[in-house]
């Protein structure tokens, strides 16, 4: 199988990726012994969507989204996403996803693009490779999009200390999920898992104590997840 070409944010902090999303694919993809070449991202995206991760394929389609590119990989080579899962366990990965997806996740963007203290390190990571007047000008434009997005989302509209407990909430929540399993899916990683890391270990490698990796650390069993997952897919980044 040729390798397939997954266009995704570039690395940062000693992580693949500074997206949650592009790691959480890379990382599945990964877990599947799917081939498939990174291509950091340069310009603006091609994707229907206008975000990343996206497949390019070799006639120039594309296909967006994480959970679509996995779901579309999966039916094409003939994947079981739920490996032999229950219905009640399939409900389980569909609740997990969507605490990482669509609530810790906000809360980490507002983190690294709202607040003031940790903006610079998340525009160096993103903007860095462009040239100064053009970093200057592409980071203002996106970062006034993104705080746009999180107004509408609502997360910005709560103070600091109530969006603070939210994402502990959903840590502590996912904690108790994970257990003393060695993995969210229970025995062998799934889905589930790869969007846990993908968000969890860019939670530990930003470069600064905020409030969520702080809170991250405080849960033995998250941290050892990282650790587990580092070793079994990404040793080559993380010496393992």
């Amino acid at each position: 199988m040729e390798p397939i070409q997954v266009v995704g944010m570039r690395p940062a902090w000693g992580l693949p990726s500074s997206s949650p999303f592009c790691l959480k694919l890379e990382t599945w993809l990964r877990m599947e012994k799917i081939p498939y070449t990174p291509i950091a991202l340069s310009k603006p995206p091609r994707s229907d969507t206008g975000k990343v991760p996206y497949l390019l394929r070799a006639d120039g389609s594309t296909v967006a989204d994480s959970n679509f590119i996995i779901s579309t990989m999966a039916n094409e080579l003939n994947i079981d996403l739920a490996h032999g899962a229950t219905a009640e366990e399939r409900a389980r990965t569909h609740l997990i996803l969507r605490t990482l997806e669509e609530s810790l996740y906000f809360v980490a963007v507002w983190e690294r693009w709202q607040q003031a203290e940790y903006w610079p390190t998340t525009r160096e990571a993103i903007f860095g490779y462009l040239p100064p007047i053009l970093r200057q000008l592409l980071a203002k434009t996106i970062r006034r999009k993104m705080l746009a997005s999180l107004q509408g989302q609502g997360i910005a509209r709560h103070d600091p200390v109530r969006i603070a407990a939210i994402g502990q909430a959903d840590l502590a929540a996912l904690s108790t999920l994970l257990g003393e399993r060695p993995y969210f899916h229970g025995d062998r990683p799934g889905v589930a898992d790869a969007s846990a890391y993908g968000t969890l270990a860019n939670l530990l490698g930003f470069p600064h104590a905020t409030p969520l990796k702080r809170a991250v650390e405080g849960h033995a069993n998250l941290v050892d997840f990282c650790g587990r997952m580092n070793k079994a897919y990404w040793s080559e980044v993380h010496g393992d």
